[in-house]
């Protein structure tokens, strides 16, 4: 099928508007996402909605009366080099729409070897002349601070739902503000506002543990259904990782047995016979594929980053876990495991909101879950808490809450919905 070929089939507004409604992604849309104003590289798991962004946004654009020859999609997974994805645009601006403002979204355009060249070239060479432009990727895999100098376009991630908008778009919005960890009179003030509501708060942290901040398995009875799909997804990615499928099922074996715990790249490579140099490799690639999320140790007496020390790892949303246990060991969710889970929530939200969320421990074996800047975050799911940390922090509970000197003790749900933003897409840093 030539590339104007598959351009026609993949826009079929060109011949009729209406045809947008018949989109499958624009049919299980149920949440509006506005559009972005600029040039963006937008860069998610895989499943996460960038799609269905994309196509909702040509459907708004539709509506607003733009003409629909100025809207290119293309899916890049059709694309292998860079070469085909210029001759692509080259066409569309020759045949299509040849000088006047155009809509151009191209997905997945990570999948195309080089593709950082091929869009560089088409910048430079004018193609993009008075043109918004969407680019999405499911791997931040070689991609750098400089990929594309000096071309006006920003780089955002997709993250699934963080738990604050989570329960505004399936419980109810609480008319709070988002609040700074380091605001801590606010945090307890606004906590007080709060606690009427933590029974909702408290069911809806437990099915977020369960369902995970996509769109998709929040709108099925049974999320696990949807297993294959997120599991085929993932591994999709390695392999265009040119990463080995066995080792990267042992490695995400021992990511399950060992979450929240501190572990470290020797102690795996040890137990699946590699290097450790692999081992971290292969974290740093997941990490990259938005699977995971690695929290570092931090020095507490010089506010350093002890590479070399143990780390601690989750996997980015909960419902990955969920995927990735059934895939490398077998079984689904089990209650004792959810208490886990929550922190790495936890953990999560804190480094999507901070950039940089560590975490410490002392010679005496006692821990910090996490610390943002010098305050410690420790989260226990659990009654009778005891206050373990000399720094000034947060203690997570199920549902005390209290102030102490300089801790508080405060539900998790509350806390969450507290500290997360209403974004949906974050800046790549």
């Amino acid at each position: 099928m030539s590339l104007y070929s598959q351009m026609s089939f993949q826009n079929p507004w060109w011949i009729d508007s209406k045809k947008i409604y018949d989109d499958e992604n624009v049919k299980k849309g149920k949440i509006y996402i506005p559009s972005l104003s600029q040039n963006s590289l937008i860069l998610g798991p895989r499943q996460v909605g960038k799609t269905t962004f994309i196509k909702l946004t040509i459907k708004n654009f539709l509506e607003k009366g733009v003409k629909p020859e100025k809207i290119l999609f293309f899916s890049c997974d059709a694309l292998s080099k860079k070469e085909e994805l210029i001759e692509l645009v080259h066409e569309y601006r020759t045949l299509i729409n040849s000088g006047e403002e155009s809509y151009i979204f191209l997905d997945e355009i990570t999948s195309v070897k080089d593709w950082n060249i091929g869009l560089l070239h088409l910048f430079n060479a004018g193609y993009f002349k008075n043109s918004l432009v969407y680019v999405t990727g499911s791997s931040s895999v070689n991609l750098y601070k400089e990929t594309l100098p000096g071309r006006p376009i920003q780089k955002v991630i997709f993250y699934p739902l963080n738990f604050r908008n989570y329960f505004n778009i399936f419980y109810k919005r609480l008319e709070v503000p988002t609040v700074k960890v380091y605001e801590r009179d606010k945090i307890f003030e606004y906590s007080v506002r709060l606690l009427p509501y933590i029974s909702e708060l408290n069911k809806a942290l437990l099915e977020y543990v369960k369902k995970g901040g996509y769109f998709a398995t929040n709108l099925v009875n049974d999320p696990i259904s949807l297993y294959e799909i997120y599991k085929d997804a993932i591994l999709s990615e390695i392999l265009k990782a040119n990463k080995d499928e066995l080792l990267f099922k042992q490695i995400v074996r021992k990511i399950v047995e060992s979450i929240g715990s501190r572990i470290s790249d020797n102690t795996i490579a040890k137990e699946i016979s590699v290097s450790h140099n692999t081992v971290s490799d292969y974290l740093e690639t997941m990490e990259k594929l938005f699977i995971i999320r690695i929290f570092r140790k931090k020095e507490i007496d010089t506010g350093k980053i002890n590479f070399k020390s143990f780390k601690k790892v989750y996997f980015l949303d909960p419902f990955l876990f969920r995927v990735m246990k059934r895939y490398s060991i077998g079984g689904d969710l089990e209650n004792h495991e959810i208490p886990i889970l929550i922190e790495g929530v936890v953990g999560e939200h804190l480094a999507r909101e901070y950039g940089e969320a560590t975490y410490t421990f002392f010679k005496s074996g006692k821990e910090i879950d996490f610390l943002v800047g010098k305050i410690g975050i420790e989260v226990k799911w659990e009654r009778n808490i005891k206050r373990i940390s000399s720094l000034p922090s947060y203690v997570l509970s199920l549902d005390e809450f209290e102030k102490k000197n300089d801790t508080i003790i405060i539900p998790t749900s509350i806390f969450l919905y507290l500290i997360s933003s209403d974004r949906i897409f974050y800046e790549l840093t």
